[in-house]
């Protein structure tokens, strides 16, 4: 019977120890649950973050085209601006000489005029 109370005693022994181990294990579980819920959360919240800086990345690329396009846009204005100056620079030139031709002629034929009525004074 010694054996029996001492078995029982073992076995008491073996289901107390058994019992520790096992809240052990359950709160480990539980502060292991824990974590992988507080993970769980930041991964989701790093992947929200991930995702608003690809949209932002997308938006900033479409607006760096938009922009691009606008300065290629302004560029080929401003260098057909800049060929419609070398051109009327060009046409002012070629009247400026038209006028100093004109003046020239002018000149020449005030002096015949003069030359003309001093003749017919003189006659």
């Amino acid at each position: 019977m010694d054996k029996f109370k001492e078995k029982v005693s073992s076995l008491r022994a073996d289901l107390d120890a058994s019992h520790a181990k096992n809240e052990e294990l359950t709160n480990e579980k539980k502060k292991l649950e824990e974590e992988m819920t507080a993970k769980e959360q930041e991964a989701s919240g790093l992947s929200k973050k991930v995702e608003k800086l690809e949209n932002d990345l997308d938006e900033t690329e479409k607006t760096l085209r938009e922009t691009t396009e606008k300065l290629r846009e302004l560029e080929i204005k401003f260098e057909n601006s800049e060929r419609q100056v070398s051109k009327l620079e060009q046409e002012k030139i070629k009247l400026e000489e038209t006028i100093e031709e004109q003046n020239e002629k002018f000149k020449q034929k005030e002096k015949e005029l003069e030359e003309t009525l001093k003749s017919i004074e003189n006659l």
